[in-house]
């Protein structure tokens, strides 16, 4: 497990620097854990695993509290806050102080969303399937100022600082490539040339390593780099019915 870099996704926060059982960072007596997961069946397997240790305390919201609101006081009790993902990045919007002691438990490795986690604050992030000393290795290093990331993790974090970023206009282009859209449509639809569409193509297969339309589609949802399903289903329907 990685447990110290700093700056690991782009537009990472640069005053987030991170480290290791940090001289600074003094800890004494019992680590409380608020553990606010969405699955109250991996709640309860976390508290398991964590009341096993006795230097960890857990602690849970209140009952039937709302995340973003009400949780906050209770966070920023806490010294180490593990969630679901869209219950953290709700809480770091809504709590400055919790974001620095936030570790994410999820089951998505999607590299688009990791680093979404991370440029909002979050200093954790694991996998469903982690071992309880990984868990609890990633808990004492975001308490000392470090970061905790699964091996699975680190990977697509590597893939994201050795890949070429699309632009905004490939983004969008690939977008509509996923819903099955002819160069010449998309030229229509951004009032592009057909041959500045296809330019946009070959960039982005050049820069995501594709051979195809296809294999380039396949690619960017493995890395989190396109919408939902329901999202582009969404967009195919207001497409069917605008014409």
């Amino acid at each position: 497990m990685l447990t110290e870099r700093a700056g690991i996704c782009r537009n990472f926060p640069k005053g987030t620097a991170t480290r290791l059982n940090g001289p600074d960072v003094p800890h004494s007596g019992e680590i409380r854990v608020l553990i606010s997961h969405a699955d109250p069946l991996i709640s309860a397997g976390l508290e398991a695993v964590l009341q096993k240790r006795r230097d960890l305390k857990v602690v849970f919201p209140r009952f039937g509290s709302e995340f973003a609101h009400d949780i906050d006081g209770e966070s920023a009790e806490a010294d180490v806050v593990i969630a679901d993902y869209e219950s953290a990045l709700r809480l770091s919007e809504t709590s400055r102080e919790s974001r620095s002691r936030l570790v994410i438990l999820t089951h998505s490795d999607s590299e688009a969303g990791i680093c979404r986690a991370l440029e909002r604050g979050a200093r954790g992030y694991l996998l469903l399937g982690c071992s309880p000393d990984d868990l609890v290795d990633g808990i004492h290093s975001v308490l000392q100022g470090g970061v905790a990331l699964g091996p699975q993790v680190a990977r697509r974090i590597a893939e994201n600082m050795t890949q070429q970023a699309l632009t905004a206009r490939e983004e969008s282009v690939l977008r509509q490539l996923m819903l099955g859209l002819s160069n010449k449509r998309i030229a229509v639809k951004f009032t592009l040339t057909e041959g500045t569409v296809k330019t946009h193509v070959k960039s982005i297969l050049a820069k995501l390593n594709a051979a195809s339309r296809t294999e380039a589609i396949a690619i960017a949802h493995r890395r989190g780099l396109l919408p939902y399903e329901s999202e582009v289903n969404q967009a195919a329907n207001r497409r069917v019915l605008a014409t």
